[in-house]
C-alpha cells in the first residue's frame, strides 16, 4: 500500500515523500508563507488562490509538496507542476509534438480542480508568450475560483501588474513574501 501511495505522490509532482509541514524547518521569515500553505492545504482558507515568493532556497517548493501530500491524505489530488516544464510541454503541444491538440492540452490544464505552479521564472524565458499564457490560466483560475498556488524566486514587481493584482484581491486571493534565507547550506 505505502509503495501504491509513494507512486501516487511522484505522479503528482512530489519529489521527496520526506517533504511534509511537519520536516519544514521553521527558519526565520518562513512562518507567513508556511501558515498561507496550511491554510491552503487544510481548506480552512477564506481563499483559494496563493502566490508565494522569495528569495532561491528558501522552501517553497518544500511547501508545495507538503500541501500535495496533505491534501493527498485528505482524499483531494492536488498535482505540483515545475513552470519550466509546463512551458515545455505547451510548445511541445503547440508545435503539434503532444499527444493531444495544443488548445485541448491548454484547456485541460488551466481546468484542473486544484493545481500549484512552482518556480514560475525559472528555467524559462519568461518572454511575452509564456507571461501570456500564464496570465490565460490564472485570469481564467480567478474568474472560476479555482484552487491554485504559485510560487517564484522573482521579485514581484517584475510580474505583469494583470498577474499580480488577482492575487491582492483579499475575498479570493493572497500575495505572500517568503523571507526565509536559502536554507539549503543548513541542511544535512
Amino acid at each position: 500500500m505505502e509503495q501504491s501511495r509513494a507512486s501516487r505522490l511522484t505522479s503528482l509532482g512530489v519529489t521527496d515523500l520526506s517533504h511534509t509541514f511537519k520536516s519544514l524547518k521553521k527558519v526565520k521569515g518562513i512562518l507567513p508563507s508556511l501558515a498561507a500553505f496550511k491554510e491552503m492545504a487544510s481548506g480552512n482558507a477564506d481563499y483559494w488562490m496563493l502566490l508565494v515568493y522569495g528569495g532561491v532556497g528558501s522552501g517553497k517548493s518544500h511547501q508545495c509538496e507538503a500541501t500535495v501530500i496533505e491534501m493527498f491524505d485528505r482524499g483531494l489530488l492536488t498535482i505540483r507542476y515545475r513552470w519550466s516544464d509546463v512551458v515545455r510541454q505547451l510548445k511541445a503541444h503547440f508545435n503539434g509534438r503532444g499527444d493531444v491538440p495544443y488548445e485541448e492540452y491548454f484547456a485541460s490544464l488551466r481546468s484542473r480542480e486544484r493545481i500549484i505552479f512552482d518556480d514560475v521564472g525559472s528555467g524559462s524565458t519568461l518572454g511575452s508568450w509564456e507571461w501570456g499564457e500564464l496570465e490565460d490560466i490564472i485570469d481564467y483560475r480567478y474568474e472560476r475560483k479555482l484552487w491554485t498556488i504559485v510560487t517564484t524566486n522573482m521579485d514581484i514587481k517584475v510580474f505583469p501588474r494583470r498577474i499580480s493584482s488577482r492575487f491582492l484581491d483579499r475575498s479570493r486571493a493572497r500575495l505572500v513574501l517568503n523571507e526565509s534565507p536559502d536554507y539549503r547550506p543548513m541542511l544535512g
